[in-house]
């Protein structure tokens, strides 16, 4: 397994207290969408090892403009961070290929 996840939970007097969850993950993540079908629910879920995070609408409120600006703060979050991840593999493939090229001309 090559990635890992931890927790941290910060407590400063006078401040509430903050709990962090970061995820580097390997090919054991999940990452689902739960469709809200007929219900008033609809979540995404992200796993990985004993940590998860779910996100999504609730049965007892209305969805409004506040959830779809959320939803699409999310996506928008969701399309850099794909784009970053898609350049830094390329980026190191390219590294890859650059090094066993100059290694086969020496």
């Amino acid at each position: 397994m090559s990635g890992y996840s931890y927790t941290t939970i910060s407590m400063h007097p006078g401040q509430s207290p903050r709990v962090g969850v970061s995820i580097h993950p390997d090919d054991h993540a999940r990452v689902a969408y739960y469709s809200a079908g007929d219900s008033a629910r609809a979540f995404l879920s992200v796993e990985y090892g004993g940590a998860w995070v779910n996100i999504g609408t609730t049965s007892d409120t209305t969805v409004t403009d506040t959830h779809v600006k959320f939803a699409r703060d999310l996506l928008e979050a969701a399309a850099r961070f794909l784009a970053d991840c898609e350049r830094l593999r390329d980026q190191h493939a390219r590294q890859v290929t650059d090094q066993a090229t100059s290694g086969k001309a020496a």
